[in-house]
C-alpha cells in the first residue's frame, strides 16, 4: 500500500491486494458512508467485505451496489469496529481500512472490465488503484501506510542485521524513532498496529526469549481480534505451537484425547500446563488454531476434530471464538463428501428462464464448469454425449458455461445438439465460482438426490465418471 505526495487536499492511495488483510469484531455499529466513480465499470456491481475473523479469513459482504451509467455508485452500511474493508468489482480487488461513522469518498483507477480476452476470471483479475479524496489529517490510512513505508525500507536495510547479526539495539533506535514520529496520533487502532507489527521484528532478531515475547505481548494482555497486526504477529508466533513449537505441548501426545470423549474441556485442562496458555481466552484461541492446523496434517484425526469445533462454537463462553471456531467447521467441511452443495440460480438457453439447484432434487446430479475455448473442456462433452444417453433418465446432467458472454454459450448450443442436457450460464456470479472453488477447467461435481456433495472435484468422463455414476444408481 502506497501513498503518493498530498496535493490540494487529494490524497492518493494505492491499495495492494498482496498485504490485504482486515477485521471486524462484535460492538456497538454505526453507519459508513461510501461514494465514488468507477469510470468503465457501469453496471457492474461493487462489493464490499470483510474478513469475519483473521485466523480462518472467512469472508463476510458488508455491503454491495450496483455502479450507474455515469460510473457513479453509493453506499451506506453498519461497522461495528474499525476494519480493513476489500473493495471488489468482479475480481479486480483493492483494500482500505475504515472506521464507523465516518465518510469516504473514492475514485477508482478505469482499468480494461470488459476485456474480450476469455480466461480464467481468477488469472485475469488485477488490483485496483483508489484515490481518497479529502481525507483529512488524522485519517487512518495515512498514519497506516507512512508508518508501513518506514518499516518496510528499515526491514530492507537491516534484515541481516536483525536476522543473522541479532543487532538489538538497530531495533531499539528504530522504536524510538517511530514513536517520536508517531506521538500525540489520537488513533488507539494505530498505536496497536504499530506496537504489534514491531513486535514481529523482535520476533526476526530473536530479542526476547520466546516466553518474554509472549509475555510482554500476550500474557494478561486483551486479545485484539480486530487488529490486523496483531493477529499477524498471533498466527506467527502460534503456528505449530500444540505439537511443535512449545516446549511443554510437544511433549505430551494429544491424539488421544481429540479422539476420546469429552475432548473440548480435556484439552483445555490438557494445554494449561503452558504457562503461556494460563489465560482461558488465548488458551481457547491457540487452541482453535492448533486443530485447524492438525487438520489437514492428520487426515485420521479429522472427523473428531470437526466435533471439537462444533462444540466450541456450541458451548464456548468467549464470543468470538464462538465465531472462529464456526468458520472453521465451515471451511473443512466445505464441498466435503455430506455437505450441502452451494445453491445457485442461473440462466439457461433462453435468457428469460432461469434454474435452480433445488429444481433438480430427486434425482443425483453431475455438473461440470465449462468454457466454449477450453479444449479440455469440449473433449470430455464429447464423451459425456454417451453417459447422457445412457443415464438421462436416472442422473441429471448440468453444465454451467462460464464464458463472458451468454450469447456464446447460446450459439453453442445451436451448433452442438447433442450437448441436450441442461446448459446454464454464470452470468458473471463470482460467488458461485468462489463457493465451487472453480480455478481450472473442466471441473465435475457429484451431487447426490438430496442436493449434498457426494465428490468435488469428482473425476472427468474420460478419468471414470461412470464409475461415481453407478455407485450413485445402484
Amino acid at each position: 500500500m502506497t501513498f503518493l505526495p498530498m496535493k490540494r487536499q487529494t490524497f492518493l492511495t494505492v491499495f495492494s491486494l498482496i498485504s490485504l488483510i482486515f477485521q471486524s469484531f462484535f460492538g456497538y455499529s454505526q453507519q459508513v458512508t461510501l461514494t465514488g466513480s468507477a469510470i468503465g465499470a457501469e453496471g457492474k456491481s461493487i462489493r464490499l467485505s470483510t474478513w469475519d475473523d483473521m485466523v480462518t479469513f472467512t469472508e463476510e459482504k458488508v455491503a454491495e451496489s450496483v455502479i450507474d451509467t455515469m460510473g457513479n455508485f453509493a453506499m451506506t452500511f453498519d461497522l461495528p469496529a474499525t476494519s480493513y474493508i476489500a473493495i471488489a468489482i468482479d475480481l479486480h480487488r483493492a483494500g482500505m481500512y475504515m472506521q464507523p461513522g465516518q465518510t469516504y469518498k473514492l475514485k477508482l483507477a478505469p482499468i480494461n472490465y470488459t476485456d474480450n480476452l476469455e480466461v480464467n476470471p481468477f488469472i485475469l483479475s488485477q488490483n485496483l488503484e483508489i484515490e481518497l479524496i479529502n481525507p483529512g489529517y488524522n485519517e487512518l490510512n495515512i498514519w497506516i501506510n507512512t508508518f508501513n513505508d518506514k518499516y518496510n525500507q528499515f526491514l530492507l536495510d537491516n534484515f541481516n542485521a536483525l536476522y543473522l547479526e541479532r543487532k538489538k539495539n538497530y531495533l531499539d533506535t528504530f522504536r524510538i524513532q517511530v514513536n517520536d514520529s508517531y506521538r500525540g496520533i489520537d488513533q488507539p487502532y494505530f498505536q496497536d498496529y504499530m506496537r504489534y507489527k514491531t513486535a514481529g521484528l523482535e520476533q526476526i532478531a530473536h530479542a526476547q526469549s520466546a516466553y518474554n515475547l509472549a509475555k510482554t505481548y500476550f500474557i494478561d494482555q486483551p486479545i485484539l481480534y480486530n487488529n490486523v497486526e496483531y493477529m499477524q504477529f498471533f498466527n506467527n508466533y502460534f503456528t505449530k505451537y500444540l505439537n511443535a513449537s512449545s516446549d511443554i505441548l510437544r511433549k505430551i501426545d494429544l491424539n488421544p484425547i481429540i479422539k476420546g470423549a469429552s475432548p473440548y474441556p480435556k484439552l483445555m485442562k490438557t494445554i494449561a500446563a503452558d504457562s503461556v496458555l494460563r489465560n482461558e481466552d488465548l488458551r481457547e484461541l491457540v487452541l482453535l488454531k492448533g486443530l485447524f492446523e492438525l487438520f489437514y496434517s492428520s487426515p485420521e484425526l479429522q472427523d473428531p476434530i470437526i466435533e471439537i469445533f462444533n462444540a466450541i462454537s456450541q458451548e464456548s463462553p468467549r464470543e468470538m471464538n464462538q465465531v472462529i471456531a464456526s468458520n472453521m467447521k465451515a471451511k473443512v467441511t466445505k464441498l466435503r463428501q455430506g455437505t450441502p452443495a452451494p445453491a445457485f440460480t442461473l440462466v439457461g438457453r433462453k435468457k428469460d428462464q432461469t434454474h435452480s439447484l433445488k429444481d433438480f432434487q430427486g434425482k443425483p446430479v453431475v455438473i461440470n464448469f465449462w468454457t466454449t475455448f477450453c479444449q479440455g473442456c469440449l473433449a470430455e462433452m464429447e464423451l459425456e454425449v454417451s453417459l447422457y444417453e445412457k443415464y438421462k433418465d436416472q442422473v441429471e446432467f448440468i453444465s454451467i458455461c462460464t464464458d463472458r458472454y451468454w450469447i456464446k454459450m447460446n450459439y453453442f448450443s445451436l451448433i452442438k445438439p447433442e450437448y441436450a442436457w441442461t446448459l446454464l450460464h454464470y452470468s458473471d456470479n463470482i460467488d458461485l465460482l468462489v463457493n465451487y472453488e472453480v480455478r481450472a477447467y473442466p471441473l465435475y461435481v457429484v451431487i447426490d438426490k438430496y442436493g449434498n456433495i457426494v465428490q468435488s472435484p469428482a473425476p472427468t468422463p474420460s478419468e471414470g465418471l461412470e464409475k461415481e455414476i453407478e455407485k450413485l444408481i445402484h
